[in-house]
């Protein structure tokens, strides 16, 4: 008893000081709503002056507590909502009650963005211009992974799925192509580390690969930063120049414990309308009664596609006190295909910790791990596609078979199945001793591993043409190490002029391995191992690039509504020439907020609420491939003797290829509000772009990369939002966005005009001065001697380009009381689509595209041995089988409903909502043998512009019903 008295009066002189603190502190507590009473998570609540602050969780709350007794101004924002702010005073011991109503905005200048700034600044500061995709956005779209959820929602960029088939990511590429022979995929972070951003990872089986992007996921995610490139990505160095997509997972939040669940359920239905179908490839299905296949005009429709079934399960676990919270969840998803052999499962783990360990200085910890297993099928340009032999008329050839349906089982003997395994762990510390300085130091690694195994069995040999079947194996190892410090320096922070200075460092490392292997010839009916073959050939790859620099940034304000910027990184990378130095990016911004004027008060700003000029030069980079640099040398044979020749002649000069972007524009908001506008022009110019150019034949050098290119676009974006109703129950919003991009290639710098991926002899993605990227260039027919007639072809450019030249979106969301409903449509134009399978039809003859009659000299019709009229072939008219790109889909349309708290109390659930929603509703195109939104084929050495396609197969239709709720 004694020594219990004892510990218990030295537990009170010990924490006697806490207890007194505690009780000479208050704090301010309080619920966030929309206009419609809808609680708003994610809602950042600050008090700027003592730099503390809260999110708001599922059902709108926060709290901020240890809050010394005063009077404090508190902000509430959220992307896409008008910033509150209220005065409180806090008094020792008590908890005031503070709420919030958001009213939505078409133009948030207190917004804080991160991306290319190098430390958190607000959007009125910037000269640039940041896209934002919130966690509300991202509520509103069934789409799971990142590339389609950037769909329609990005002004300026051009985003293209490959095909139907499971895993397959899309191109993204912003404000047009800066190279020709570098990947233009922009770079992407989640939580501060570089993660693998590769858009082909496999063997193509066909034309279409596997991507890293597939594999980064909505869940929990709180924003998204986009930069598009140029002046706004200065600070990211030597592999920038496409830009820079920032994502941020959400942290837990201080309380009570919740677990949110939910389930989405969905069906998707094959697009079938770009086929011909059997009808037309096999005319026996339509005119022959003996054929075993007469009737099965539509085989395609009815027996080859199907329906497909999806299920997703997710369970996220958040809370925490003061010190410490945690955000853990999971996710299991399952869904078969609309094709045979098209299935994908995937299982995915997620967890944040945050921890405050002394009051200048806190700790965050991130992981995730992701297992994705795929099958699918052979696609668009391999012989074993079912798809293309159905629609082309070789399904029978090819198999050896008499009917249909064993050509079937026979194109789907062999099995395509991949697995990856994927883990991102990151730790983040940031001390900020005082208000004048604040740093941060963030280490992390994202790893990636897929495998790839191609079996096509004994019973498949007359597709591939071996014997006792074939066995591809295909291994990928990829990791990247981030290491970065940034600095702060915040001085003076308030009167007319204010002053933030930001110092950094950057070190990224990045590993690839690949191992591939072919065996042939298995004795025995059942073996499928390499190591079970007659004849093995197996090659192995290995790369390791570094790059690192370090930046520094000063912005200074002028009575909090004129801001300047100067920017500088340096760079170094192991990519580059010995004789290659550290290379220099400097940038300078400038924004200035018109409507903060004190002119502008009364009259000018009931009808102009808000505008801001903004205006930035910048340059950013690519650093070469790995290699390219190095002489290299391989053996070939030279009279009966192996001989050394140079494979690559190197070059201790090469250097990145640099991009300097000038842009301008503003940001406006008009009658409070209700109707905002955006709008951009710019500028951007590629030089030292990467070419081959020829040495002298006596070297025996061959072509050598140098840098000697220039590359140039420039372009418009624009958008606008409505708010066409406001009033106490009924919410109705407007949307739409409108970019222009032209494409030059300026100089070659002494190269060779060449062709690009998915180039064909007959029409051509051509790299020419004075003509866009891959320009097609296609046989055509013409009149050689003027009396009318079409009698021979040649070469011509066709004035259009595998990419889109506009795109733009439309967008509309209407709320009633607990109803919402969303849509979004985008649209692109100005580009042509080179049908591949009009060309492998014409050997069956078929016409699929219909071409021009081919006249002799004498302007006389040539006809065949029967006397029937000869058209062009597809070798002489190429330029027939680029059909139109333009189109308009429905992207996504969405119906929701947030249960009322009165009818959730009863269960005990804090927050509800149920849901469905579509996606690839409907479709306008100008032509109906190829989807134009596809990008086709990727699997190319250089730039991959799509715009190439064989029979590939839209992505499904798809409606899903969801529901989420909070405990």
């Amino acid at each position: 008893m004694l020594l219990r008295r004892y510990l218990l009066f030295v537990g009170l002189l010990l924490f006697a000081p806490l207890v007194g603190h505690a009780q000479s502190t208050g704090s301010v507590a309080g619920t966030v709503t929309d206009a419609n009473d809808r609680p708003l998570p994610g809602v950042n609540v600050a008090i700027q002056a003592v730099q503390r602050g809260a999110a708001t969780g599922p059902d709108g709350s926060y709290t901020i507590s240890a809050l010394e007794p005063g009077q404090y101004t508190i902000q509430a924002s959220l992307v896409g909502y008008e910033t509150q702010r209220a005065t409180v005073t806090v008094e020792a011991g008590e908890n005031v009650v503070q709420d919030f109503v958001m009213t939505a905005a078409s133009l948030n200048l207190d917004e804080v963005v991160v991306t290319g700034q190098g430390s958190e600044v607000s959007r009125r500061a910037l000269g640039t211009n940041v896209s934002t995709i919130s966690a509300e956005d991202i509520q509103e779209t069934p789409t799971t992974s990142i590339d389609k959820l950037l769909q329609g929602r990005v002004p300026g960029s051009t985003i293209r799925s490959q095909s139907a088939q499971p895993g397959q990511g899309a191109l993204i590429n912003f404000r047009g192509i800066t190279s020709v022979f570098a990947n233009q995929t922009p770079v992407i972070y989640v939580d501060g580390i570089r993660v693998d951003n590769s858009s082909s990872t496999s063997f193509s089986f066909g034309g279409e690969t596997t991507s890293a992007l597939s594999e980064i996921l909505t869940n929990d995610i709180e924003r998204i930063e986009i930069t598009k490139g140029g002046a706004a990505s200065t600070l990211y160095g030597s592999d920038a120049a496409n830009g820079v997509i920032q994502v941020f997972t959400a942290d837990g939040e201080a309380g009570e414990t919740e677990v949110t669940f939910r389930t989405r359920q969905g069906v998707d239905f094959p697009v079938s309308r770009f086929f011909k179908d059997t009808g037309f490839s096999f005319p026996e299905t339509r005119e022959d009664e003996d054929s075993p296949d007469f009737g099965r005009t539509n085989y395609i429709e009815n027996e080859f596609l199907r329906r497909g079934y999806s299920q997703d399960y997710y369970v996220g676990v958040s809370g925490g006190s003061e010190a410490i919270t945690y955000n853990l969840s999971g996710r299991l998803q399952d869904g078969s295909g609309v094709q045979p052999n098209n299935s994908n499962t995937l299982y995915a783990l997620r967890g944040n910790v945050s921890a405050d360990v002394a009051e200048e200085l806190s700790v965050q910890f991130n992981g995730s791990y992701t297992r994705s297993n795929f099958t699918r099928l052979s696609n668009g340009t391999a012989i074993a596609d079912p798809l293309t032999m159905l629609e082309v008329g070789d399904a029978k050839f090819f198999t050896g078979t008499n009917n249909l349906r064993d050509a079937l089982d026979m194109a789907t003997l062999p099995q395509i199945k991949e697995g990856v395994d994927r883990y991102r762990l990151s730790a983040r510390a940031a001390y900020r001793p005082n208000e004048l300085f604040n740093s941060s130091l963030t280490v992390g690694i994202d790893g990636r591993t897929n495998e790839q195994r191609a079996l096509f069995p004994r019973e498949a040999d007359p597709l591939t043409g071996n014997t006792n079947g074939i066995l591809t194996r295909f291994n990928r190892d990829f990791k990247s190490i981030t290491l970065e410090y940034r600095g702060t320096i915040s001085y003076p922070r308030e009167g007319p002029v204010t002053s933030t200075f930001t110092f950094g460092a950057q070190g990224f490392r990045d590993e690839e391995s690949q191992v591939w292997a072919e065996a042939e010839t298995f004795a025995l009916p059942g073996t499928e191992d390499v190591g079970e073959a007659g004849s093995v050939v197996a090659d192995e790859l290995r790369e390791q690039v570094f790059n690192g620099g370090v930046f520094f940034k000063e912005q200074l304000g002028y009575e909090n509504r004129l801001f300047l910027s100067t920017g500088l990184r340096l760079d170094g990378n192991s990519a580059f020439g010995e004789d290659v130095g550290v290379q220099v990016y400097p940038s300078a911004e400038l924004s200035y907020i018109l409507t903060d004027e004190p002119f502008w008060q009364g009259s000018l700003e009931s009808v102009l609420s808000q505008l801001k000029l903004r205006a930035a030069w910048g340059q950013t980079g690519k650093f070469p491939d790995p290699f390219t640099r190095d002489v290299t040398f391989q053996a070939t044979s030279f009279r009966g003797a192996s001989a050394p020749r140079f494979d690559n002649p190197g070059n201790a000069n090469l250097g990145p290829e640099k991009t300097s972007t000038l842009e301008g524009g503003f940001e406006s908001s008009f009658f409070d509000g209700r109707f905002g506008l955006d709008f951009t022009v710019y500028q951007s110019r590629t030089t030292n772009a990467l070419f081959e150019v020829p040495e002298q034949p006596a070297t025996g050098r061959g072509l050598q990369f140098r840098n000697v290119g220039e590359i140039r676009n420039v372009g418009t974006e624009l958008s606008a939002d409505v708010r066409v109703l406001q009033l106490e129950n009924l919410f109705w919003q407007v949307g739409g966005s409108w970019s222009w991009n032209q494409n030059e290639m300026e100089s070659l710098g002494g190269a060779a005009p060449f062709n690009i991926g998915g180039s064909a002899e007959f029409a051509q993605q051509r790299v020419k001065e004075g003509q866009p990227i891959g320009a097609w260039r296609a046989t055509t027919p013409y009149d050689s001697n003027g009396d009318g007639q079409l009698d021979a072809s040649e070469f011509r450019f066709t004035g259009e380009t595998p990419f889109p030249v506009h795109t733009g979106a439309f967008t509309t969301s209407l709320t009633v009381q607990n109803f919402r409903l969303f849509a979004l449509a985008d649209w692109a134009t100005g580009s042509e689509v080179l049908d591949w399978g009009s060309h492998w039809a014409s050997f069956n003859g078929l016409e699929r595209a219909p071409r021009p009659q081919k006249f002799d000299e004498n302007g006389d019709p040539i006809t065949d041995a029967d006397g029937n009229p000869v058209d062009f072939s597809t070798a002489e008219a190429g330029s027939a089988l680029l059909q139109d790109g333009d189109y308009l889909k429905l992207r996504e349309v969405t119906l929701s409903y947030n249960v009322p708290g009165s009818l959730l109390d009863v269960a005990g659930i804090d927050q509800g909502s149920i849901y469905v929603t579509g996606r690839n509703l409907w479709a306008f195109t100008r032509q109906e043998l190829v989807d134009p939104e596809l990008a086709g084929l990727t699997d190319t050495d250089n730039v991959a512009l799509g715009g190439s396609q064989s029979i590939t197969l839209s992505p499904p239709r798809q409606i899903q019903v969801g529901v989420e709720i909070t405990l």
